[in-house]
């Protein structure tokens, strides 16, 4: 049998909630944003230009690379320019990495979780380095490495495809032209040193 009354029950709750959603919608737009069909972040991804892919990736390894190799100078190195320069890799890397893989995500792209395969090698020459390690800290993951990474950021801030990507390269390029500043001081400290060194022994 018809029942008039439970009709009339089902559409004004049907009512109030819309009119709840609504409300809702007004005020968090966000809230109401539509989850991503699934492999649409795939897609997106896909969607970024080769070099701005390329980009990132090596940003991800070389930001890797850099804070790996920091740790290790932090542990092996006696010298206190050494590692204030390795505290300060450290810290301003792990900051832009986490912002490079919010920038990732947003884009829905895959970002390497590892060095590359040169920079591992590396990694391992400077682990098993003993008095010559401050002088391959400097040359490694300080003036060599940051010369690349003017380099690769510079190119990005002028012709990135993606304005997120150029944004983020225009954003860091000064932070890495200091950081190669600052390696090039401990390289001149090096050349400057008797035999070309200003290493102390591994603790």
């Amino acid at each position: 049998m018809f029942d008039l009354r439970r009709t009339e029950m089902r559409i004004k709750n049907k009512g109030a909630v819309l009119a709840l959603s609504i409300a809702t919608c007004l005020a968090a737009p966000w809230a109401c944003a539509q989850s991503p069909a699934p492999g649409a972040s795939a897609q997106q991804g896909q969607k970024l230009d080769a070099k701005d892919r390329d980009f990132l990736d090596d940003v991800a390894r070389a930001g890797i690379f850099e804070i790996e190799g920091s740790k290790l100078a932090q542990q092996k190195s006696g010298s206190a320019d050494i590692k204030g320069f390795a505290d300060r890799m450290i810290k301003d890397h792990t900051a832009m990495s986490q912002q490079l893989g919010a920038l990732a995500k947003a884009k829905g792209y895959p970002l390497p979780g590892e060095p590359g395969t040169t920079q591992k090698l590396e990694l391992k020459a400077l682990e098993v380095a003993d008095t010559g390690f401050d002088t391959k800290y400097a040359e490694r993951i300080g003036a060599t490495a940051h010369t690349h990474a003017v380099n690769v950021f510079a190119e990005a801030a002028k012709d990135a495809k993606d304005p997120d990507v150029k944004e983020f390269a225009k954003k860091y390029l000064p932070m890495m032209k200091e950081h190669l500043r600052l390696a090039e001081g401990l390289e001149g400290r090096a050349a400057r040193a008797p035999s070309g060194r200003f290493d102390t022994p591994a603790r």
